[in-house]
């Protein structure tokens, strides 16, 4: 590095220079300068004066008012930005998202439900998705039930009285979880369009 360069890295920033930080990439102006591009970048950040990005699309006030009238995969498809840049711009600005035509909100009925049962088995019985009811559960910080749920004496005895799809649906269990304790207690199935084998000899 010759005594020229050097001298010029460690002069001190003029008014001219100054304005045009942001104004085009650090390493471009670095060069346009002849000033290292450590010494742009760092000017740059102790002005408070974000980077200049080609590549980067600046919102502008049309953009803002589309935020929350749809939805932000709608939004994000319209602006060709991503959900997540549409999420994160509506978040700094407080707008509330646009909910799906189909959504539906949840009732306290429906909270007291979650951890009760396995995610699947309330989202069956709620009408819902299993992964909402995992996001809901998770947002509330419930725990999910303990996958083996021990058989109470009420359902023990009421396997093999009704058809084991009719026995899942009342006590809230899968039907497999019901076929394979009948199965274990050795009781009949109770399943009206079933025909047991006859031994022949």
């Amino acid at each position: 590095m010759n005594s020229k360069t050097g001298s010029r890295l460690r002069a001190p920033w003029t008014p001219a220079e100054n304005a045009l930080l942001g104004t085009m990439p650090d390493m471009k102006l670095a060069r346009r300068l002849k000033r290292s591009y450590d010494a742009v970048a760092a000017r740059r950040l102790n002005q408070g004066i974000p980077s200049c990005n080609p590549k980067r699309k600046l919102w502008r006030p049309h953009d803002d008012q589309v935020l929350g009238t749809r939805t932000d995969h709608q939004i994000a498809m319209l602006l060709q930005r991503t959900v997540h840049s549409i999420r994160n711009r509506r978040r700094k600005l407080g707008i509330p998202t646009k909910l799906a035509k189909n959504y539906r909100p949840w009732t306290n009925a429906e909270d007291r439900m979650l951890g009760t049962r396995l995610d699947h088995e309330v989202a069956h019985k709620l009408g819902r998705t299993r992964q909402s009811v995992c996001q809901r559960r998770r947002k509330l910080g419930i725990k999910p039930a303990p996958f083996h749920k021990p058989w109470t004496s009420r359902e023990l005895k009421l396997i093999g009285t009704m058809p084991d799809l009719d026995l899942s649906r009342l006590i809230g269990r899968s039907m497999a979880a019901v076929r394979v304790r009948r199965y274990l207690l050795r009781l009949p199935n109770q399943n009206p369009h079933f025909i047991s084998w006859t031994e022949t000899v």
